[in-house]
């Protein structure tokens, strides 16, 4: 009788601590999950919002750039504080998640629009890579790249 409550007990607390290295929900309910993360953080970026960045960011987040520079969560939320709130918008589409495990890969495309300092309208598209895991119950963003769409008209 011993045996079988250690053997019940071991049972159970091993599928507690899966539980909380599995992303709850079926594939397509994670993989919408993950892609309103990614609306999240456009509406965090148009809002300035340091708190979201540094919540949904990992201390180990690395970002690259188009222009090939790093920078680490650190660097990344310095930044918001010289940050100015924003009117335009932050598109997501093209979106494509792959999941591992407690790891995922979204892949995309962001529009965004702004006025300049002329209140001219400024359209930028960029394809992005960002890469979660799962971790505390929630997913966590641990790398990000970037890279601009050139525009078809600037080309010719």
């Amino acid at each position: 009788m011993k045996i079988f409550l250690v053997s019940a007990l071991l049972g159970i607390s091993s599928c507690l601590l899966a539980q909380d290295k599995t992303p709850p929900g079926t594939p397509g309910e994670i993989k919408n999950s993950l892609i309103q993360i990614e609306r999240e953080i456009g509406r965090a970026n148009l809002d300035c919002d340091y708190r979201y960045f540094d919540r949904v960011e990992a201390e180990e987040f690395i970002f690259t750039d188009s222009a090939g520079s790093v920078t680490d969560k650190k660097q990344d939320l310095a930044g918001e504080k010289d940050c100015h709130k924003s009117d335009g918008t932050y598109e997501v589409d093209e979106t494509d998640v792959h999941l591992y495990g407690a790891t995922a890969v979204v892949t995309g495309r962001v529009t965004t629009t702004r006025k300049n300092k002329e209140d001219k309208l400024v359209v930028r598209r960029s394809r992005f890579t960002d890469v979660f895991v799962w971790r505390d119950k929630r997913w966590q963003l641990v790398a990000g790249h970037s890279s601009r769409i050139p525009d078809p008209a600037l080309q010719k």
